[in-house]
């Protein structure tokens, strides 16, 4: 009997490592790329759904009934429907924001406003990024109302970002840093990545992975609480309602 066991594995150790892979070779190949498959599902027209992320980005695809080929992107019925829209609100989870906030507060970040603040209110901030300026802009009327912004900086927009971000987290006063970059948008002030120091470089680098963990991939991204003490998130520049009656809310 044992003989025979050993036959059978050694057998098994010769299959095609495919063979082994957790879902059809078309989907497997996008999964080798980075994309991380959450749910899969029956989908209309007979195909297989699958939802999933990719650098942070909520992706659907469709495995055709041959199973060899898949379809990326929108599916819509005949009326013009965004089928794909309801396949992730429905079956992709949202991130764990459970112990968040604390990993927030331990980033690496850049505060203006009063420290001693009964708000906080966190943003992902990229020096090459036109929205996070205006998004700080905007923000300046609420932090004289006693409000603390802390940004926690990023390098993901363009291949100057990183040296950028390194410079603000370095500065003796990195506030006057920001601003200095924030003048200089759209302009393409260069500094080699090479000068970066590599703590500074490290600091940047875990930003860019905690943005990454929090399934957030765009420039700002705010996290906040709500008045029950939950955090929220905002991925994209808020609007005004939302920066005065979500984000920017003070504390009753």
């Amino acid at each position: 009997m044992l003989r025979s066991i050993i036959k059978v594995f050694s057998a098994l150790l010769l299959l095609p490592s495919m063979a082994f892979a957790a879902y059809p070779d078309a989907v497997q190949v996008l999964v080798d790329e980075g994309l991380e498959v959450e749910a899969s599902f029956e989908a209309p027209g007979g195909v297989k759904g699958f939802v999933g992320r990719r650098n942070g980005h909520p992706v659907s695809l469709y495995l055709m009934p041959d199973g060899e080929h898949v379809v990326i992107g929108r599916m819509a019925d005949g009326f013009g429907q965004d089928l794909s829209a309801d396949h992730i609100r429905k079956w992709l989870p949202g991130p764990d924001l459970s112990g968040a906030w604390q990993k927030l507060a331990d980033a690496a970040w850049v505060s203006e406003g009063p420290s001693d603040a009964e708000r906080i209110v966190y943003a992902f901030t990229d020096p090459n990024c036109g929205y996070c300026v205006t998004f700080r802009e905007k923000a300046q009327r609420y932090l004289e109302r006693g409000i603390e912004l802390r940004h926690i900086m990023v390098g993901i927009i363009q291949p100057s970002s990183l040296a950028k971000a390194a410079s603000v987290l370095g500065a003796d006063d990195p506030v006057s840093k920001l601003d200095f970059h924030d003048s200089q948008f759209p302009r393409d002030w260069l500094e080699s990545e090479e000068n970066v120091p590599q703590e500074l470089r490290k600091l940047v680098q875990s930003n860019n992975q905690l943005m990454e963990s929090l399934a957030v991939a765009v420039t700002p991204s705010v996290f906040y609480k709500d008045p029950d003490g939950d955090l929220r998130k905002i991925v994209g520049l808020p609007d005004d309602s939302a920066l005065s009656e979500a984000v920017f809310r003070h504390p009753e």
